[in-house]
């Protein structure tokens, strides 16, 4: 009989444990909302903070925990012989979310490198952990949001929208060191990428030592062409820096006078270019500069123009090259015979002499100096008989180079100098 009566007790006990229990659930932080969640996952809201649910012995019970900004929680409730319900649960949100919506719409999100292929993603954040977030479209500069979920640092907003507005644009140039200069600064060499602010312009030079810089502007202003995502810069034109000993001298491109002892000089692709230094008193030089593919100008060149001999041994004169009337009251053989006398005075060779006409061409004088050769003639013609007159000339050539012959006459120009030799021959002619 007492064995009977214990275990009509044990049974009783075991309905007991295995009839309908009330939880009292709790939730931190205290304002997320506990739903319960129906067979057909109807969420029914239960109380926020905290509430009671009963569970029954042949059915479980499932709630969730949300509350915007956290990662949901839920968990399910059985009655079971193998575990025994508490009367009470906490549960606690602890890992966040992070709502991101990003533009243009066609922009791509990543969090933590990996490609979500959308502009809108759920960022999850755990507990006492960090993750990065970068928005990227091509031809915009890349915008990176890190959110931290720890105790102590900024907590990660509920939504972020992240425009992408500035403009990313990337610079490839030929040759592959060129700098890349942005507003003044330097920002690399070759292959760069280069941000442009929204409503904003930016100035960029393309320099390289022994080219022509390039300079271009590139604006993201409402109603201006937008910048290129892609920017390929070839530079072609060489430059010569060029410096002149003495500092004075002039300095002529293709026959135009540019400068005074420094001047940068271009070169186009596929072009050649001429350049004369000359001063007074200085042997000219002449340069030729290519850049045709084959030949390329050096960077720099420092032209020192030599002293020039025959301009030591010459003098300036607005006699040279220039016909001098001469009127005498002596009978006409009279003149010639005081003519002809001062003519071989200077001139040991007489190319052609007649009396009849009064004509009177000397042979070429040859003076040769180490830069250039000079020669010079006279020339006498019998310009009128009442009164007796006749023109002097005296002929002055420069060639510009040592050991010119006499015969080659396109070498020579007219030279407004007169070697000391002759300066005096005008006036005994007068």
């Amino acid at each position: 009989m007492k064995n009977f009566i214990t275990f009509l007790v044990l049974l009783l006990v075991a309905n007991n444990v295995r009839a309908d229990k009330a939880i009292t659930i709790t939730c931190v932080p205290s304002q997320a909302t506990i739903y319960r969640v129906s067979a057909d996952n109807t969420e029914v809201a239960l109380g926020t903070g905290t509430a009671v649910i009963k569970v029954d012995k042949d059915e479980p019970v499932k709630v969730v925990v949300r509350l915007e900004g956290f990662k949901p929680i839920s968990k399910t409730y059985v009655i079971s012989k193998t575990s025994n319900l508490p009367k009470e649960d906490r549960l606690v949100l602890e890992d966040r979310l992070v709502r991101v919506n990003a533009q243009p719409h066609d922009s791509r999100i990543f969090i933590n490198g990996v490609d979500q292929g959308t502009s809108t993603a759920w960022v999850e954040v755990k507990k006492d952990a960090t993750v990065n977030v970068e928005v990227k479209k091509t031809g915009f500069s890349t915008k990176v949001k890190t959110y931290q979920n720890r105790q102590g640092m900024d907590v990660p907003p509920v939504d972020e929208f992240i425009p992408l507005t500035d403009r990313a644009m990337f610079v490839r140039t030929v040759p592959s060191d060129v700098q890349v200069i942005v507003n003044g600064k330097k920002m690399g060499e070759g292959n760069t990428e280069v941000i442009i602010p929204m409503q904003n312009c930016v100035t960029i030079e393309y320099v390289k030592e022994g080219y022509v810089p390039v300079e271009k502007q590139y604006c993201t202003k409402d109603g201006q062409p937008a910048p290129p995502i892609t920017e390929n810069i070839v530079l072609k034109d060489r430059q010569v820096a060029i410096r002149t000993t003495p500092t004075d001298a002039s300095i002529k491109v293709n026959g135009r006078i540019m400068a005074s002892g420094d001047y940068v000089v271009r070169v186009p692709f596929s072009q050649c270019v001429e350049v004369i230094i000359e001063k007074a008193g200085f042997v000219t030089s002449k340069m030729n500069y290519c850049n045709d593919g084959v030949l390329f100008p050096p960077l720099a060149e420092h032209l020192t123009l030599p002293v020039d001999e025959a301009f030591g041994s010459s003098i300036q004169s607005d006699q040279a090259n220039v016909n001098f009337t001469i009127e005498t009251g002596k009978p006409e053989a009279e003149a010639w015979k005081v003519l002809s006398q001062i003519t071989m005075t200077y001139f040991d060779n007489i190319e052609l002499a007649d009396k009849e006409t009064g004509y009177i061409r000397t042979s070429w004088n040859l003076k040769n100096f180490p830069n250039s050769t000079i020669r010079t003639r006279i020339i006498v013609k019998q310009a009128d008989v009442s009164p007796l007159k006749y023109t002097i000339k005296l002929v002055s050539e420069y060639s510009g180079d040592a050991k010119t012959s006499v015969k080659e006459d396109e070498s020579f120009q007219p030279w407004d100098r007169i070697l000391n030799t002759y300066k005096d021959v005008i006036s005994e002619y007068q």
